[in-house]
């Protein structure tokens, strides 16, 4: 699963916690406060927005933005793949 750690009035963090929201990827969103102490769960050394997937970590606009379009990528090929254009059998016989 995705997680998401941003504050509130991060719009990047908005902007890729709507995008998640969109593309159907299993994500959950962690509000850190700036004036409180930090999620315990947040990343040692990290500051939002940060987004945490398949064990790693990508931190600041550019590296989060980044891997958001590569989560689109992986989003466009499973709707192409995916249609209902046609289908296989259990012999490979197309139907």
């Amino acid at each position: 699963m995705i997680t998401l750690y941003r504050t509130a009035d991060d719009l990047t963090g908005q902007e890729v916690q709507e995008t998640l929201e969109a593309l159907c990827f299993a994500h959950e969103v962690v509000l850190v406060t700036d004036s409180g102490p930090t999620h315990e769960n947040l990343p040692e050394g990290t500051n939002p927005p940060v987004v945490v997937d398949e064990g790693m970590t990508y931190q600041g606009r550019a590296a989060v933005l980044e891997r958001l379009g590569e989560l689109k990528a992986i989003h466009e090929l499973w709707y192409k793949v995916g249609s209902d254009a046609c289908y296989c059998d259990e012999h490979g016989n197309v139907e």
